[in-house]
């Protein structure tokens, strides 16, 4: 009989970091697969397209919660969900990372008593004001099985002894993130479409309330790019955050930040594949950034990802000016030396056939119940 596996997604990076995981699912013979879409990112630009983008089906189901606070979205996609549980009866349910809606259906799952498992388990960034943080915490403690994407993942919840099962499964971006590179064609063309030369601009990207709400912290990003004339920062600026900086003016004539339009997944990954150096608040692009042999200065105090940071290739600047300055400086300073460090560090998220990993570890709990 095959197994009854339902798989949640809700936002745009569990679509991309999914993209090779929802057809591995969907061919495999032994399960009968359905993907539901929470509807936490509504709008089209934040949704159809990324499954567009990266040939995706349709999914199953869409619960279409829409928007509102943390505690409204995740009651709303619990209600939902729960009465698509009762109809369907899956025998496991599969989360991905630390949005409200991984943590809804974590809930749904675990008070009807079907099987949990959770990618991306074990991330730590210690910032317990964070509600993605929030979310990881809860969903790991509650996951039959945990499926890590790292070492240093496994280890953080050996220390906090979680009651279910550690599996390291390898990081499912690094696959999708390779399958990109394998297939670029058209998206080289964006270098002309945005009129820059390989290894001559750096990707900036930033999108975290803490970063660009306040006129102190934009003011600080672009005084700090702003000391380095000669270098182009590219910046797919999301609509609400080129007004911010509009309307508190931090903008300069003269400024070298070359705004563009919001990019899909394998443009962006084009992007970065041929830039010189990356300038972060995204934890996605820390990893591209580092797949992709290229330095990165990281908006952050803290990251889940450490890996790139103790190899001595990323470097966390919260969004200071003085931090970020001193970081590119050492980056424009060391730069061969960066990249000799890339041909000694190994990839510690890649393994053996990533999806295939996750899918027989989700069969192999499907159906065992606490």
């Amino acid at each position: 009989m095959k197994k009854k596996i339902v798989y949640i997604i809700g936002t745009r990076p569990e679509i991309i970091r999914s993209a090779t995981l929802i057809p591995a699912f969907k061919s495999d013979p032994d399960i009968d697969f359905k993907l539901v879409h929470t509807g936490q990112h509504y709008d089209y630009e934040m949704n159809k397209i990324f499954f567009e983008d990266l040939g995706l089906p349709e999914p199953d189901i869409n619960l279409n919660v829409g928007s509102g606070t943390h505690g409204e979205q995740t009651a709303n996609i619990i209600l939902r969900l729960e009465k698509y549980f009762e109809e369907f009866k899956p025998d496991m349910v599969g989360v991905f990372g630390d949005t409200n809606s991984s943590l809804a259906a974590g809930i749904t799952a675990v008070k009807m008593n079907i099987p949990l498992a959770h990618i991306e388990a074990g991330c730590r960034e210690w910032e317990m004001d964070m509600p993605e943080e929030i979310n990881r915490r809860l969903l790991d403690h509650c996951s039959n099985v945990m499926l890590t994407v790292s070492d240093i993942s496994s280890k953080n919840l050996e220390k906090e002894h979680v009651a279910g099962d550690i599996k390291f499964v390898g990081d499912p971006l690094f696959e999708v993130y390779e399958w990109c590179t394998k297939n670029m064609t058209e998206e080289k063309k964006i270098l002309e479409e945005f009129d820059v030369k390989e290894g001559e601009y750096a990707v900036l990207t930033a999108h975290r309330a803490k970063n660009v709400d306040t006129k102190e912290s934009l003011q600080a990003l672009v005084s700090a790019v702003g000391h380095y004339p000669d270098l182009q920062f590219v910046f797919p600026v999301h609509p609400r955050t080129k007004a911010r900086m509009d309307e508190l003016n931090v903008i300069k004539d003269g400024s070298n930040i070359k705004f563009i339009r919001s990019l899909s997944y394998r443009e962006i990954v084009a992007l970065v594949e041929h830039s010189k150096l990356v300038v972060t608040d995204s934890g996605g692009l820390q990893k591209e950034a580092f797949w992709s042999k290229k330095p990165c200065v990281i908006l952050r105090d803290h990251t889940a990802w450490l890996e790139p940071i103790e190899y001595g290739v990323s470097f966390l600047a919260k969004c200071d000016e003085s931090e970020i300055k001193d970081k590119l400086n050492y980056i424009m300073d060391n730069y061969d030396e960066l990249q000799k460090k890339y041909v000694e560090v190994g990839n510690p998220y890649d393994a053996p056939d990533i999806s295939q990993n996750i899918i027989r570890e989700m069969k192999a709990y499907a159906g065992k119940r606490w």
